[in-house]
């Protein structure tokens, strides 16, 4: 199993770093996050224009022929920029829409980036495993953005338009303002399952997951080391400082596990090895572990100024946050991993 990266790879990766780094930097996504629907609108269209919705969908599903491992690289990227949307749900929607002829209007308008999709965890069936959906999901990441939703439950996948009659959104406060969180409620909507089900789609969206995560790792390890280089305490860069230099290379560990092990599980579900989930559920571990820690060990890098509103150091913090809780903690997928060994 080659973990290198190839040429192509390379420039997959090269590309969707320089459109994020011209059309997103910082400063835009700030902008972006006090503004409604919360995402710019432009670059949506434009990574629809790009085909990076559909990245790891065959040419005969309107995809670009790629597969998981391209997906995290888009994912590591949209990490790395902290870039806002629902990014996850329309990359999922576009795998689980293209096996069912009846939504394929739905599906080529999420290719295009005309229809933007926030997915549902649902994996003990809360709002219900039967026809129809009941109940309310909380906490949804960019619901007030999407304009369908996909639920996972515990078996079945479901799609559902926004505008369905009984569907209600609801703004709630996030620790994050870069990905805005809604409640969802459903009021008895029948809901067809789709092709595959769900345990597919939860898989791929926990490896995406995990790769947002190393994204976030990677960056707050990068702007740590500039910012040590540039900062001068007592006459001296305090990158000169051991407790610093110390500080960096424990943030640098972190990252690299953190990828090796997310590019192993990618490469694992791309070809289709029977251990994937298992290392998938690892990666979401050692990823947003590497990404608490090292968003958190950037902010004290910044010292006082880390903590302050002004710097960026704490929005990476707030993302990492996010990322633990979504598809599963990090003590949920342990005690997943454990269940071989747990005594009767």
């Amino acid at each position: 199993m080659d973990l290198t990266l190839g040429p192509e790879e390379t420039a997959v990766r090269e590309a969707i770093r320089g459109v994020l780094a011209a059309r997103f930097p910082l400063a835009r996504v700030r902008a972006v996050a006090q503004a409604e629907p919360g995402l710019d609108e432009a670059l949506w269209r434009e990574a629809g224009g790009l085909g990076w919705f559909g990245l790891g969908l065959p040419e005969r599903a309107g995809g670009a022929g790629y597969g998981a491992a391209e997906e995290m690289l888009l994912f590591i990227e949209l990490g790395r920029a902290l870039t806002p949307g629902p990014w996850l749900g329309t990359v999922l929607a576009a795998h689980a829409l293209a096996a069912s002829p009846g939504l394929a209007e739905a599906h080529r308008a999420v290719l295009g980036g005309a229809l933007r999709v926030a997915v549902i965890d649902d994996p003990v069936d809360a709002l219900g495993d039967g026809a129809r959906l009941s109940g309310a999901a909380r906490g949804v990441a960019d619901a007030s953005a999407a304009g369908g939703f996909l639920v996972l439950g515990s078996g079945a996948a479901r799609y559902l338009p926004a505008v369905t009659q009984g569907l209600v959104v609801e703004g709630r406060p996030s620790i994050d303002p870069t990905r805005p969180l809604g409640d969802v409620r459903f009021d008895g909507i029948a809901a067809t399952p789709l092709a595959g089900g769900a345990a597919t789609s939860r898989t791929l969206a926990t490896l995406l997951a995990a790769a947002e995560a190393v994204g976030v790792a990677e960056r707050t390890l990068e702007d740590s080391v500039a910012y040590a280089k540039v900062r001068q305490q007592f006459g001296r860069p305090i990158g000169s400082f051991q407790a610093v230099k110390h500080r960096c290379a424990d943030m640098a560990v972190r990252a690299e596990v953190a990828r090796s092990l997310t590019t192993y599980a990618a490469v694992a579900l791309a070809e289709g090895k029977e251990s994937a989930p298992s290392h998938v559920a690892a990666a979401k571990v050692l990823a947003t572990d590497a990404a608490l820690a090292n968003a958190a060990d950037n902010v004290q890098n910044h010292g006082g100024m880390g903590f302050t509103w002004e710097a960026d150091a704490h929005l990476y913090l707030k993302r990492a946050w996010l990322l633990e809780h979504a598809l599963g903690t990090r003590a949920a997928h342990l005690d997943g991993l454990a269940v071989p060994w747990r005594a009767e």
